[in-house]
């Protein structure tokens, strides 16, 4: 994984540059400092240049990323029209959560649009933490999904209305 660019070790020695930004990661709002470093343990941090692809649309995943510094364009293979993008993402927010959990090929590319430093959480990770720390990671699965639902609802709220022809 990501053996073209620059791995820079486990995100514990990040922890410090990641507390900084916990304002804006909704993925670990809900944890102590604790148990975010905790988790650091498990994460890998990369570091990857502009126009440098995270994640390809189609592709078979297993993990997550967790964008901590930079910006990262989403962008979505439309058949007949072609790549659009459909989201511009910075620091604190994370890319990939369903192919974390059905491991199922990805749904959209995400290309960075500066260069970009992130921690990745692979499945063979949240395993672990599963069977080492069995509360930590059902809290984990727990936020993960309710930042799932959240983003299915905004998804719904944003494009409802577009199928309907009128505001819901």
């Amino acid at each position: 994984m990501y053996e073209n660019i620059t791995n820079l070790g486990k995100a514990e020695a990040f922890v410090d540059e990641i507390l900084e930004i916990i304002d804006h990661i909704k993925l670990l709002d809900h944890f102590s400092v604790d148990e975010i470093k905790i988790l650091c343990h498990y994460m890998q941090c990369f570091a990857a240049p502009r126009d440098y692809t995270l994640i390809q649309e189609g592709d078979k995943g297993d993990f997550l990323i967790l964008v901590l510094s930079g910006a990262v364009d989403v962008q979505k293979d439309i058949p007949k029209i072609g790549i659009k993008k459909i989201a511009e993402v910075g620091a604190g927010v994370t890319l990939g959560e369903m192919s974390l959990i059905d491991s199922q090929t990805r749904f959209a590319s995400c290309v960075t649009s500066a260069p970009t430093d992130f921690a990745v959480f692979t499945r063979e990770s949240l395993n672990e933490v599963l069977i080492e720390m069995p509360r930590l990671g059902n809290k984990f699965l727990l936020v993960l999904l309710q930042l799932m639902a959240q983003r299915l609802r905004d998804t719904c709220d944003r494009f409802l209305p577009s199928v309907f022809g009128v505001p819901i």
